[in-house]
């Protein structure tokens, strides 16, 4: 395939801005990062990949991520953090993505300061500036890099650079931490962000789906959203009667499916950001 004429530039950009420098890629394994980890591989001087193992992201994460460096050869580096830790974190405000990027990010500094990188790349891209994000303003204060946005790349066009590359990640479903899952101000922790994991898993190994998102309410009301195109297979009797025992069974009292379907940041729809 050939790359447009305009993403061609957007894309020749991002190389020229990659030469020459020593580069950590913050990598979930992601698209987004996936794609600055194999072009940082590619055409910077030097590359390292830092993943972020948590109790906020599935554990099978670490290992796509780990395969990923693995099959490209690029350096890689698996971080422990535990979020919950942090009290303020634990309360979950609206500006709780600042408060967790904060902390990331700064333990990613001490590594580059330590081995001399000069540059930290973040994956957010040109289309996160049209929701909201507070972790972006985290970005800023700390120096990391977004070249993205930078050079105004959004998520179609990412999938459309990593196609050319034949990267198997390029139709990836995006991902977002458990903690999304939560509405702000109601407390986070261990127990709540388990539920959500374990349900997650189930539903998607069950009904071989792609992408959902197990929202918990209050202490154990799931609001489950399924993409619509998946709805007509779940809303089976038989599959209805599955999904609330074993979501039971993982300790939600009630068991609810949006008719509104799957949509990323759900959560922000209750605030007020005039």
């Amino acid at each position: 395939m050939e790359l447009s004429k305009n993403l061609n530039f957007k894309l020749k950009q991002l190389i020229s801005f990659l030469k020459g420098k020593k580069i950590i890629v913050a990598f979930s394994g992601g698209v987004d990062s996936s794609l600055l980890a194999f072009l940082s591989k590619r055409y910077a001087e030097e590359s390292l990949l830092i993943t972020e193992r948590s109790i906020l992201y599935p554990e099978e994460e670490i290992e796509i991520a780990s395969q990923f460096a693995k099959k490209y050869g690029i350096s890689h580096m698996i971080i422990e953090r535990n979020p919950l830790n942090d009290e303020e974190f634990q309360y979950n405000p609206s500006n709780r993505c600042y408060i967790c990027k904060t902390g990331l990010y700064n333990d990613i500094l001490e590594i580059k300061n330590s081995k001399n990188f000069d540059s930290i790349l973040d994956g957010s891209n040109a289309d996160d500036l049209s929701d909201y994000r507070p972790g972006m303003q985290a970005l800023k204060e700390l120096k990391i890099s977004t070249p993205y946005i930078d050079f105004n790349i959004n998520k179609n066009e990412i999938r459309e650079i990593s196609k050319f590359y034949d990267l198997a990640v390029q139709s990836k479903p995006s991902m977002a931490c458990f903690s999304s899952r939560i509405p702000y101000g109601q407390t986070i922790n261990e127990k709540k962000l388990n539920m959500i994991r374990e349900a997650e898993k189930y539903l998607k190994n069950s009904f071989n789906l792609k992408q959902l998102r197990v929202r918990l309410h209050e202490e154990s009301l799931a609001r489950i959203e399924f993409l619509l195109k998946d709805l007509p297979n779940i809303l089976t009797k038989n599959n209805m009667e599955l999904i609330k025992n074993k979501l039971k069974e993982f300790g939600f009292t009630y068991v609810t499916i949006d008719i509104e379907g799957f949509r990323s940041g759900s959560m922000n729809e209750v605030l007020n950001l005039n």
